[in-house]
């Protein structure tokens, strides 16, 4: 095997690496983009049911699109999840607040994939240009190993 061959297959073995990364990548993206609809959701939902007021029938979600129909007690407080199994039943305003930072937080976290994935791609772009230009060069080389 010539040294341009074994080059060819290192640029290979790298562009290989960075498809699985960028693969990976991108279901880290979907992970992160479902959170920040989730929460995203919870915090339009908190809001309406606030607007709602006492006496209102709501649609409760149980997940998998179905839904209860409940009428609203206490439109002033309400449970959300702070990790670990704990809830903290405090005011809803409260509670928008608490969503309201982890949604930040999951936005930077999905910037930083989106540059992440962006930096890759581009690096993979240059290899695979790299691995086209050393492929070229093997077929134009003659079996004595001169340029032709």
């Amino acid at each position: 095997m010539s040294a341009g061959e074994t080059d060819l297959r290192r640029g290979l073995a790298v562009l290989d690496q960075y498809r699985e990364q960028i693969e990976a990548l991108g279901q880290q993206q979907d992970l992160v983009r479902m959170s920040l609809e989730d929460h995203m959701r919870a915090r339009e939902t908190l809001d309406q049911y606030q607007k709602a007021g006492r006496g209102a029938e709501v649609l409760v979600p149980v997940g998998a699109n179905s839904f209860l129909v409940a009428e609203s007690k206490d439109v002033d407080r309400a449970f959300v999840s702070i990790g670990s199994d704990l809830l903290v039943y405090d005011d809803i305003p409260k509670q928008i607040e608490r969503l309201e930072a982890r949604i930040k937080s999951i936005t930077e976290a999905a910037n930083a994939i989106g540059q992440r994935l962006a930096d890759l791609q581009r690096r993979a772009e240059a290899q695979g240009a790299a691995v086209q230009d050393l492929y070229d060069q093997i077929q134009t080389t003659d079996r004595r190993g001169e340029r032709t």
